[in-house]
């Protein structure tokens, strides 16, 4: 039973997180570089990002990290820390009305391992 509140805790952080998407403005623009190259445009790059332009870092053709203006990462943070907040409330709650079960962290691992073996 604990495995599935695992499981079904990572589905509603996937679909809260993604509810809220953070996209640039329309206005913004986007830049794509290799990461070999960002080094020796480091200035130029922050510069961009400042102005509220989106920079993906690649490696091979492929993102791999991007960088974007700081308020709309603070902006991200802020969401993660609220919705963690919310769940951990909300598992408070069904502790406290007896729903759910405390387990230790070795027996939540147990439990996840075993049922990745059978998945």
């Amino acid at each position: 039973m604990p495995s599935r509140i695992l499981n079904r805790l990572i589905v509603l952080y996937n679909q809260d997180m993604s509810a809220q998407p953070a996209e640039p403005a329309a206005s913004s623009e986007v830049m794509e570089i290799p990461a070999s190259e960002a080094r020796s445009r480091i200035s130029e790059l922050l510069d961009a990002v400042a102005d509220g332009e989106f920079v993906y870092l690649t490696r091979r053709g492929k993102r791999v990290a991007a960088l974007m203006p700081a308020d709309i990462a603070e902006n991200y943070e802020k969401i993660e820390d609220e919705y963690w907040a919310r769940r951990a409330e909300e598992a408070r709650a069904r502790l406290a009305a007896g729903e759910d079960e405390v387990i230790s962290f070795d027996q939540l691992l147990a439990e996840a391992e075993s049922t990745h073996r059978t998945a």
